[in-house]
């Protein structure tokens, strides 16, 4: 049974997973549209990717957090909306106190949803995650993997979004020397397992890669690093299709 505080936990982390898959989607489109014909080619359009993720990393880490901004964006709105209201004709057949007290409701869900999402490390250092995955798991398996590095963006994606809902769910044994769980492991080697097979019809190297990727995901330094890298490498000694 589901306790109040997994229920929370899992709420967080499907918001943090949806997040992680819809920017993950922009990793696939080298791979679904012909950006040769643009004249960009997988390596520039990878590279592009590297400069806007670190651009946004710097300034995260240089200038007040992007959700310290929001959240003052949010206060000032309220208090700008407030001014208006008061000064305009219909002011007085409206109730302040209950709009301001609906409107500061707002402000605080929007809070605690951003407080939810983030993980603490990212509130000391940026999101270093994001970072990590537009260096190594897209550029940097690229380079070294070419197309192979499809393997690696989505193993990304499956394994590390369904061992994480997996681990909250239904994890109960620790893995040894990792904070990572058991079951949270299994349901993602399942899970990219089926993926794999489908796209490639070889059971026993899809087997392989999930088994990579729990490794990596368990031992690696940043999963979003670890898992593109060596899921890649893993894919292409193994001469796996290209998935396009």
């Amino acid at each position: 049974m589901l306790t109040l505080s997994r229920i929370e936990q899992l709420k967080a982390m499907a918001l943090r997973k949806l997040i992680h898959v819809t920017l993950s989607v922009f990793l696939i489109i080298p791979f679904i549209v012909n950006l040769e014909a643009y004249g960009i080619s997988t390596t520039l359009y990878f590279t592009l990717i590297v400069l806007g993720v670190s651009v946004i990393y710097v300034i995260q880490v240089k200038r007040p957090i992007i959700t310290v901004v929001l959240l003052d964006a949010l206060t000032s709105a309220r208090r700008s909306i407030l001014q208006q209201v008061i000064k305009s004709p219909i002011g007085s057949a409206i109730p302040i106190d209950t709009l301001d007290d609906g409107l500061m409701r707002l402000e605080k869900t929007v809070k605690e949803l951003l407080e939810s999402v983030e993980r603490d490390y990212e509130r000391r250092g940026g999101y270093l995650g994001i970072l990590m995955g537009a260096i190594g798991g897209v550029l940097i398996s690229q380079l070294l993997t070419g197309n192979y590095v499809i393997y690696g963006i989505i193993s990304v994606i499956v394994y590390d979004t369904m061992s994480a809902i997996g681990g909250i769910l239904l994890g109960r044994v620790k893995l040894p020397f990792s904070n990572a769980t058991m079951e949270g492991a299994l349901v993602g080697m399942a899970s990219l397992a089926i993926v794999l097979f489908l796209f490639t019809n070889q059971l026993i190297n899809s087997l392989a890669i999930t088994v990579v990727a729990a490794l990596a995901e368990a031992y690696g330094m940043e999963d979003n690093l670890a898992i593109p890298v060596t899921t890649s490498l893993m894919a292409m000694a193994l001469r796996l299709p290209i998935i396009a």
